[in-house]
This record gives structure tokens, C-alpha cells and sequence, in this order.
């Protein structure tokens, strides 16, 4: 099977055009319950270090429209916490690159031999 640039061309002009089928009119992704909490996971654990508990959290994105029981809360919110420090720690566990030298090496020679010092 051989393709033609001519083919390739009209192939990538119609890939241009095409939408996923998530996207709706407005130009927004469709997202699960999971994902938005892992998006909103920063500002959730911030609410808490204010007082706010859980069952409260619960209760205000309720009134958002996302519909999430405690338990699933506290779970999607520790896991948003394990994959964000796992990206740190990735960040971490790559070795740092190699200093940059200067000026390159240079190699002193005694003007007096050794067994005369």
C-alpha cells in the first residue's frame, strides 16, 4: 500500500478540522467526578487547612454540581496528594547535570624537579 503526498495532505487538513467527541459546544471538556477533583485537589486540601471539614467540602461541591460521598472525597484527595509527590519525587530522583567547566584543565609543571625539593 503506498500513499501520496496529495493523500497526506487531504489527511492532515481533515484531521485539522476534527473535534473529540468529549468537547461540547462551549469549548469545554466533559470530566468525571475524579478529575475534577484532582483538579480542584489544591484548593479542597487549602479549605481544609482553613477548618473545613469534610462532610462541609462534601456539601459545597454538592451545591457546584459534583456529587461525591466523604469517603470517595477523602480517597480521590489522597490520591491527587500521592501523584503530585510522586512527581516531585521524580523530579528529584534525576541526577543534576554535570557542572560546567570553565576553563578547561591545565597541567602545572615544576620548573624544579621533584628530588630537588
Amino acid at each position: 500500500m503506498s500513499i501520496t503526498a496529495i493523500q497526506l495532505k487531504e489527511i492532515r487538513q481533515e484531521f485539522a478540522k476534527l473535534k473529540p467527541a468529549t468537547v461540547t459546544l462551549n469549548g469545554n471538556r466533559a470530566m468525571t467526578v475524579q478529575q475534577a477533583i484532582f483538579t480542584l485537589a489544591p484548593t479542597l486540601e487549602r479549605m481544609k487547612k482553613r477548618g473545613f471539614d469534610t462532610q462541609e467540602i462534601v456539601e459545597k461541591l454538592y451545591e457546584k454540581g459534583i456529587e461525591v460521598k466523604p469517603q470517595t472525597l477523602t480517597k480521590y484527595l489522597t490520591e491527587a496528594r500521592r501523584h503530585r509527590e510522586g512527581r516531585k519525587n521524580q523530579k528529584r530522583d534525576t541526577p543534576p547535570p554535570p557542572p560546567k567547566r570553565e576553563q578547561p584543565y591545565s597541567f602545572i609543571t615544576p620548573d624544579i624537579p621533584d628530588d630537588e625539593l
